[in-house]
């Protein structure tokens, strides 16, 4: 599975921006605070509801706008599928499915799969091997 393209549409700092890209490794490059986590967040959001930053919708929305658009052309498998996640700040979130009638959001999980690996999961590895033993538990079940 590999993400080909994204866009996003008043996304955290992205009033717009549109991005193709390949299968294989993706590097981001930048200065501090251009927005280069907000591209792995929104990548994530689509992939599971939920952003391993904040615990709100809220702050995912531009500033002064009511709804983001996270938009997504992923391929597994050789199939083609373009997801759309409507982020709202007054009602629910929806999704679609190749363009399809609007869905619930959580209709879309499943589909984009990822795996975050972020700087505070460093202490799994470094910290106490209680927490390991704790994570792996969880995993499991």
């Amino acid at each position: 599975m590999y993400l080909e393209h994204l866009s996003l549409t008043d996304f955290r700092s992205y009033a717009q921006v549109d991005l193709a890209l390949e299968p294989g490794v993706t590097v981001l490059v930048g200065s501090n605070g251009i927005g280069k986590t907000n591209l792995v967040e929104a990548i994530g959001y689509l992939a599971t509801l939920s952003s391993h930053r904040v615990s709100s919708d809220a702050p995912l929305l531009r500033f002064g706008t009511d709804r983001a658009l996270v938009r997504a052309r992923v391929v597994r498998g050789g199939q083609t599928t373009v997801l759309e996640l409507e982020i709202n700040a007054s009602r629910a979130n929806r999704g679609r499915i190749n363009r399809s009638n609007p869905v619930r959001a959580r209709d879309l999980l499943g589909i984009c799969q990822t795996v975050l690996f972020a700087p505070e999961d460093l202490a799994l590895v470094k910290g106490d091997p209680s927490n390991r033993r704790r994570f792996l538990d969880e995993l499991l079940v």
